[in-house]
């Protein structure tokens, strides 16, 4: 036998033996994911995985494939987030408090209180981008994220896509044409089902500058409406068209859940049913200040993203009295000055529908 048929003969045994070892590794990790997640032996770990891959668009497929549907459902049932009947109490912030350039400018003697609130800022652990703009990195074992504080909540609206109804655009865009310095954001839309939407068409109610974007016609349906009214408090409640203009609403976007309402956390146990995921989150505190958080995922190694439970207290901490969870995913970004604060799970900005900006 010649050493060149000696040399093929070696070198596809060593091939067969690393295919072989390598779908025994292969069957090994499946067995022991099945065991772990799949069989329930592990509830938790169970619950974690299908909450996770049910509230995405594409990755549904991951729990329906492999658990039935009974089981999926008594989960996400059990796990649901009921905020319902929960508003807020706009007399409990105190806005006039909150670091309003003209409120302190214009009178010399609160100027002095203005760089107090600066100066409490940065001892929390904030860094100042600008007047009134701060941020701060917040971690845990296995997520990062970014908080932005901003101490006036007039400098606080919602923009959306210049193409309303044709095509969504970015946040860094949407800044752009609103002529804002910062943008987070907001609102979710509907999405394709490829997960191929490009944000044209908003998903509930949706007001800027106080004029109704969508729907155009009064139902009469109530929505989740997540707003900010003319005394820059931000409101939390279940609304018509109408009576959000009742309140004085004058921004606003829907989503759900709400995380803490009238400074009670709405969620008590469990870790908010929606698994782990890249979170975007709006909150305010009592003496008026906007505070956005924002939780990079799906990057292991990084972030892989967090449960409500986490983002509801993460805002707690940070003395957020009302607070509640914006569009995620793909759509999570902060931006200042037209570059990403975070890191986008994409690695770049999907098109949306709407964001918070900061003028």
């Amino acid at each position: 036998m010649s050493e060149s048929v000696i040399k093929e003969k070696r070198t596809k045994e060593i091939v067969i033996k690393v295919c072989l070892s390598l779908a025994s590794c292969a069957m090994a990790a499946f067995c022991s994911f099945y065991i772990i997640v799949l069989s329930g032996l592990f509830p938790s770990l169970q619950e974690l995985w299908v909450t996770s891959a049910m509230t995405t668009m594409t990755h549904q497929w991951c729990a329906t494939y492999f658990i039935n549907y009974e089981t999926i459902s008594d989960i996400m049932t059990r796990t649901y987030v009921d905020d319902s009947g929960y508003e807020t109490s706009a007399n409990l912030v105190n806005t006039k408090s909150s670091g309003g350039f003209e409120h302190y400018f214009s009178i010399f003697s609160l100027k002095a209180d203005f760089f107090e609130k600066e100066k409490q800022y940065i001892n929390e652990g904030y860094d100042k981008l600008e007047d009134g703009i701060f941020t701060k990195e917040v971690t845990g074992p296995t997520w990062h994220g970014y908080l932005m504080l901003v101490s006036d909540p007039s400098r606080v609206s919602i923009t959306d896509t210049s193409r309303q109804f044709v095509m969504g655009e970015t946040v860094v865009k949407m800044v752009e044409n609103a002529g804002g310095v910062a943008g987070v954001n907001a609102g979710g839309f509907a999405d394709g089902p490829n997960y191929d939407s490009h944000g044209e068409i908003p998903s509930g109610l949706l007001i800027k500058n106080n004029e109704v974007i969508y729907p155009k016609n009064d139902t009469g349906q109530s929505y989740n409406v997540i707003g900010l009214n003319s005394d820059d408090v931000l409101v939390l409640g279940r609304m018509t068209m109408q009576q959000a203009k009742n309140n004085n609403i004058r921004d606003c976007i829907t989503f759900n859940p709400y995380l803490i309402v009238n400074g009670e956390t709405i969620i008590k146990s469990g870790n908010g049913g929606w698994g782990i995921a890249p979170r975007t989150a709006i909150g305010q505190r009592q003496t008026g200040e906007i505070v956005f958080l924002v939780i990079d995922g799906r990057q292991v190694g990084y972030s892989i993203g967090v449960d409500l439970k986490v983002l509801q207290d993460t805002l707690y901490d940070e003395g957020c009295i009302n607070a509640a969870m914006c569009d995620g995913g793909s759509s999570t970004v902060m931006v200042y000055n037209g570059e990403f604060v975070n890191k986008p799970s994409l690695g770049h900005e999907r098109y949306i529908n709407n964001c918070w900006v900061v003028k």
